[in-house]
């Protein structure tokens, strides 16, 4: 069974609708799928999208073919597009990754690190613990990717900051699956906090312990939680047995 989406679309100064662009309907799915407003495995119906957004098949299809290529979705023969899951093996090797990437910027951090580097950290910190704590999911989504960018940006390597965002992204799926719980919430906030200290203290050790332990809790989260779902639920669209 689809689920019913509020349309979306601007309306003219006359209040008609107007059709969507593909770059609007890939920007909308994309939030959808970070945040978990997508299910893990739920269709999306190309007609269905077409009356949410008011685009054309055209458009839809460019949108869906952008989001696979990112990896948030997967096309199937004969069953169309649906939201993508992860095997245990693909998140730990995802994380693997990630582990690597983030633990070589954490190490290469400038330390003693500009005053005005550290306020950044503090002042985007502050930012995600307020959106965090008033549950404004989409702008604890901004804020997390923003401190996290800016800490790595302070290893001074583009091309690894460019790598670590991609792998990021890729995994957005799984982080976002704890933004609604509370511990989880917490124990970023309270990460966050810490590694601005190790940095304002000097303590690159510590700063790739903590990088290395602030990854783990999302991807522990997302592999219970999605066995426990594998032993409720079939694959949606699929036909029971």
């Amino acid at each position: 069974m689809t689920r019913a989406i509020a349309r979306s679309g601007a309306a003219d100064g006359e209040g008609r609708r107007q059709p969507q662009g593909w770059s609007q309907v890939y920007e909308v799915l994309q939030m959808d799928l970070m945040l978990g407003r997508l299910h893990l495995r739920e269709r999306l119906v190309e007609d269905d999208l077409i009356l949410r957004f008011d685009a054309t098949r055209h458009a839809v299809r460019r949108a869906l073919d952008e989001l696979e290529k990112e990896g948030l979705v997967l096309r199937q023969p004969n069953r169309g597009v649906r939201v993508r899951d992860f095997t245990q093996e693909e998140v730990e090797n995802l994380y693997e990754i990630r582990d690597a990437l983030e633990t070589l910027a954490a190490s290469r951090v400038q330390l003693p690190a500009p005053p005005e580097f550290v306020d950044d950290l503090k002042m985007l910190a502050a930012a995600h613990e307020n959106a965090s704590n008033a549950q404004r999911y989409v702008e604890v989504f901004r804020m997390n990717n923003a401190f996290h960018e800016r800490l790595y940006a302070g290893a001074s390597n583009p091309e690894l900051a460019a790598a670590i965002k991609h792998y990021s992204l890729m995994t957005q799926p799984i982080r976002s699956r704890g933004f609604a719980d509370d511990e989880l919430r917490h124990i970023a906030i309270r990460e966050h906090w810490q590694m601005v200290d190790a940095i304002a203290q000097g303590d690159s050790k510590r700063l790739v312990r903590l990088c290395r332990a602030h990854i783990r809790w999302p991807k522990e989260f997302y592999l219970r939680a999605n066995s426990a779902a594998d032993t409720v639920a079939p694959l949606r669209g699929a036909s029971a047995p």
